[in-house]
């Protein structure tokens, strides 16, 4: 545990660099404004957590080292992206100036913001990698106290994950303020589907 200090270096680079969960957080910021700005950073947080405690007891292992789980695992995450663009791509353009004043202050099925961002994060096979080479490099499974310091791993990484995010997420809504209109809210759909479309394409072709 002494190595906690580069560990929080790792774990925060980890969760600031760009990839399809800060994709989804700044789409979602953009589509729905503040009212919702925190749910996408918890269902990312949520799905890190799950993913953490898989490659914790030795699931992930498994999972990676069976071609059918991982390749599985790959073309559910892909197919996912793709969903997450089609679904981009059909949303209307949404004025963040008219979300803000309006009283539900929410859209409609906004819920499901949590949802998917975990889904994401659970059918992310580059996650369970990452973990299986994170974690041993700053824990032993013969460590005597290896569920509580694995524990407190874990609560960092997901901590992180979700400090980072609602940066990211408020971040976009206050940026979105000199931008707010429909015809910004179009093209923010617009590109975040090709990307998504981008994203899930890569992971199919990497299955070939």
């Amino acid at each position: 545990m002494h190595d906690l200090p580069a560990y929080l270096v790792v774990t925060f680079i980890a969760c600031i660099t760009p990839g399809a969960g800060v994709l989804n957080t700044v789409t979602n910021a953009f589509r729905y404004g503040r009212p919702t700005a925190w749910q996408s950073p918890v269902g990312n947080a949520l799905g890190v957590g799950v993913m953490s405690a898989i490659s914790a007891t030795g699931l992930g292992g498994i999972i990676a080292a069976s071609p059918v789980l991982f390749t599985g695992l790959q073309g559910a995450g892909a197919l996912f992206l793709i969903w997450l663009g089609w679904k981009g791509w059909r949303a209307e353009g949404i004025d963040l100036g008219r979300i803000e004043k309006t009283v539900a202050g929410r859209p409609s099925g906004s819920v499901s913001l949590i949802r998917n961002a975990a889904l994401l994060q659970t059918t992310n096979p580059m996650l369970i990698v990452f973990l299986l080479s994170l974690l041993p490099q700053f824990i032993s499974p013969s460590d005597p106290h290896y569920a509580s310091r694995i524990t407190l791993l874990i609560t960092i990484f997901v901590l992180m994950c979700l400090a980072v995010h609602i940066v990211y997420s408020y971040t976009a809504v206050y940026a979105l303020k000199l931008l707010s209109g429909p015809r910004f809210g179009f093209w923010v759909n617009r590109v975040s589907a090709v990307l998504f479309w981008l994203l899930g394409l890569s992971v199919l072709a990497s299955l070939f």
